[in-house]
């Protein structure tokens, strides 16, 4: 079955689905002649669609593929050049979100984002995610990650450009790792291992530390070392032997 003329529907089911979409029903309609189906249209061959508009309710246009060897929809720009994108996604209702992305995997991204770069570093204005958070004021969150039902066991954030560490690596239980080991457990609320000769922790400006409630009694350094820290104002050294030494006095 191939239809090559305007469709108004209120929703299709087909085998194969090619549809460009835009304009709204009035331009659609003056710009030839128009087609429309008060039921599903059910095509186990190619629908092809220069323009479709769904002035009905519920959903303008659901795709259900039952395959086990192929994408249940696949959207392709053949065009090298222009400024159009191969899927644009606008939505004007303020009380819900754009878009829902929904998966059920076992050892995939839900989302998978493959960016095929240049290797002579030309597309340095490039990234595989951009986000601009358009509206000056806007009190919008950039990234939001939360657990609706209850912690998790895996890493919230995880990344990872160089060989056997992990640049970066948020915890589930909020610990933060900068290149400890890849794969291994942040040992402190921050825990940062210096991979190069460059510092590994620069502060340009104040550091403030507050007072502990109580001394330390050990490190969780794997190579040994001491503990500094403020207690009742004072600067406070606890070698690794144990031994606390006041260094600092109010």
């Amino acid at each position: 079955m191939a239809v090559t003329r305007r469709l108004f529907m209120g929703g299709f089911t087909a085998g194969a689905v090619t549809v460009a979409v835009g304009a709204t029903a009035t331009e659609a309609e003056a710009a030839g002649e128009t087609t429309t189906f008060t039921g599903p249209v059910v095509a186990q061959g190619q629908v092809t669609a220069p323009r479709y508009y769904a002035a009905a309710p519920g959903e303008g246009l659901y795709v259900k593929s039952t395959n086990t060897t192929g994408n249940g929809a696949t959207v392709v720009l053949e065009a090298t050049e222009g400024p159009g994108s191969a899927l644009n996604v606008v939505s004007k209702n303020p009380v819900t979100s754009a878009m829902y992305l929904k998966g059920v995997e076992a050892d995939r991204g839900t989302l998978k984002i493959a960016h095929v770069g240049y290797a002579d570093g030309s597309d340095h204005g490039a990234s595989a995610l951009s986000i601009d958070l358009q509206t000056k004021g806007t009190a919008s969150q950039g990234i939001f990650v939360t657990a609706t039902q209850g912690p998790t066991s895996g890493a919230l954030l995880v990344l990872r450009n160089n060989d056997g560490r992990e640049d970066l690596t948020v915890e589930g239980n909020g610990l933060i790792g900068i290149g400890i080991d890849r794969g291994a457990n942040p040992r402190a609320q921050v825990h940062i291992v210096q991979r190069t000769d460059k510092p590994g922790l620069l502060v340009e400006g104040t550091v403030e530390i507050g007072n502990v409630t109580t001394p330390p009694t050990g490190t969780v350094s794997a190579t040994g070392g001491g503990v500094l820290y403020s207690q009742d104002g004072d600067l406070w050294w606890r070698e690794s032997g144990g031994t606390p030494r006041r260094i600092a006095l109010v």
